[in-house]
């Protein structure tokens, strides 16, 4: 069993072995691949030695497939009676991950565990990733590389009648307005252009999913979840007339600026397309209804 003393016992270990590998302290923010509550060290995971440590005995995840930007994905596994801790990283990227192992499972009472949440960068490349894990002991003993092969693909679009897209290239807080043509605002605090009727109208209970929807806050308060990208949906034929889109642009969250791009779908046809660039000059405005930069208009005929 893994105890609170070996897991300082180990850490120590890799951080000595950080310390004979990295020039400057990495916090690995730029790696392709980050481990929740992990530490990240500079190299190639299937190159660091020195060799002779447990095996992972099993790995158990549901990283087949895997997006760039996606967050808090999953992974767990066993470890080589003598295991202490997990090395973890992506085959080609900067560094990789140590985990510091937990107590055995009921099934196996002399394995110890791990277990481990993953993000990816939005800079993730698009194809076929190799996940590499490696066990290690108290001495800072790496075992025999376990590889799990993956597929990194970008989303699937948004799909419905009438869709208006924003994106954003940096982790800044960004929010899509959008103006109906009877002047209703779909936003963060108004997420569906739908109104209710009148107390005593009978309504259908799918009713509701005939209004625009946003399908979610990306960034939002600086909460990074990796995203950039927010969408108004309408699965329902949309009402005819002038819309208007605006781009808020609530915090930079640090980075020096977002260049963003908007798109409006309708029937799966693009029909208009815009794009601008948000300083910190643009977040000095009150946020609410009404505000942002007006990045277009486009017009949806009559049925």
């Amino acid at each position: 069993m893994v105890t609170g003393q070996t897991a300082r016992v180990v850490l120590v270990a890799l951080a000595g072995l950080a310390g004979c590998r990295a020039v400057r302290a990495d916090t690995g923010l730029e790696a392709e691949m980050q481990v929740a509550n992990a530490q990240f060290v500079g190299g190639d995971l299937e190159a660091a030695t020195p060799p002779g440590g447990p095996a992972v005995i099993t790995l158990f995840n549901s990283l087949t497939a895997v997006q760039p930007g996606e967050i808090e994905k999953p992974l767990s596994g066993s470890l080589d009676t003598t295991a202490t801790a997990v090395s973890l990283g992506l085959r080609g990227d900067r560094g990789y991950w140590n985990v510091v192992a937990g107590p055995p499972s009921l099934d196996a009472p002399d394995q110890p565990t791990f277990a481990a949440t993953l993000s990816f960068s939005p800079e993730l490349p698009l194809g076929n990733l190799t996940l590499v894990a490696r066990a290690v002991d108290a001495q800072g003993r790496f075992g025999a590389p376990s590889t799990v092969p993956l597929v990194s693909a970008p989303p699937p679009p948004p799909s419905g009648t009438l869709v208006v897209s924003l994106r954003w290239d940096t982790e800044s807080d960004l929010d899509l307005h959008v103006v109906i043509p009877d002047g209703i605002e779909i936003w963060a605090d108004n997420i569906n252009s739908y109104q209710m009727p009148p107390p005593g109208t009978v309504v259908d209970a799918s009713a509701w999913q005939s209004g625009g929807i946003l399908d979610f806050d990306s960034n939002a308060n600086c909460v990074i979840d990796g995203r950039r990208e927010e969408n108004v949906i309408w699965q329902a034929p949309p009402p005819p007339g002038t819309y208007l889109v605006r781009v808020d642009t609530a915090s930079l969250c640090g980075t020096p600026a977002a260049r963003w791009n908007v798109q409006m779908l309708l029937a799966g046809a693009v029909i208009a397309a815009s794009q601008g660039e948000s300083l910190s000059s643009d977040t000095r405005f009150s946020k609410g209804p009404g505000s942002g930069v007006l990045a277009l208009t486009f017009d949806v005929p009559s049925p």
